[in-house]
């Protein structure tokens, strides 16, 4: 069964997803954050209940920001603490899936940020 976007699973990670790709940046160069689809399916082994989620976004702005960015959240997302209530974030890895030149400086930069969440 598939779950309905928009759940207080999806608004922690976009929350902890924009505190990763501008955490080190003044407001007026962070990139900008497009979600473009986000999808979540039930999940259970044996021992665990849960979902599976897929997030794909968008990155936009000055290539040097969008590269910076794009890199924390690659490399540090994994380490953060997501907090969801009632669910643990069992696994989460973002994926860098294309990259579209933009005109003058900019650039996009097309990510997935997959994860599995369990019932606590």
């Amino acid at each position: 069964m598939m779950r309905t976007a928009g759940t207080h699973v999806h608004a922690a990670v976009m929350r902890a997803i924009t505190r990763i790709a501008g955490a080190a940046l003044p407001d007026r160069q962070k990139p900008v954050l497009i979600v473009e689809d986000i999808r979540s399916q039930d999940w259970a082994s044996v021992t665990f209940i849960g979902a599976t989620h897929a997030i794909d976004l968008r990155l936009e702005g000055e290539v040097d920001v969008v590269a910076a960015a794009t890199r924390c959240l690659i490399s540090e997302i994994a380490e953060h603490d997501i907090p969801v209530a009632g669910q643990i974030v069992a696994d989460i890895a973002v994926t860098l899936s294309s990259v579209a030149a933009g005109a003058g400086d900019s650039i996009a930069h097309s990510l997935t940020v997959n994860l599995l969440t369990i019932l606590d």
